[in-house]
């Protein structure tokens, strides 16, 4: 019995490590799931695009109040560097999609 729950316990650990990284996926995913990561990819770039009016590559707390309420709200928090902008990997949350 000790044994059976050691190994469903270990399995359980690993089957939630490997969810938590499957939930952005790559962007060359086979099938739709790639799919899907290159169509969000390409509308999270329009965004962030739309949103940078200097043409930086970098969104300054101006240039999203008024155009976000999410990131004008939680633009300390999402500037885990502190250096006043959001780069790309800020704005997304993740660094796995390349600008």
């Amino acid at each position: 019995m000790r044994k059976s729950s050691l190994a469903l316990l270990a399995l359980l650990a690993t089957s939630t490590a490997t969810h938590s990284q499957s939930l952005i996926p790559d962007l060359d995913a086979p099938g739709t799931r790639g799919e899907m990561a290159r169509a969000e990819k390409k509308k999270a770039e329009v965004r962030f695009d739309a949103m940078d009016g200097s043409k930086d590559g970098k969104l300054s707390r101006d240039e999203v109040t008024g155009k976000s309420d999410y990131l004008a709200s939680n633009f300390d928090k999402l500037d885990s560097n502190k250096d006043g902008v959001l780069s790309w990997e800020e704005f997304l949350g993740h660094n796995r999609w390349p600008k």
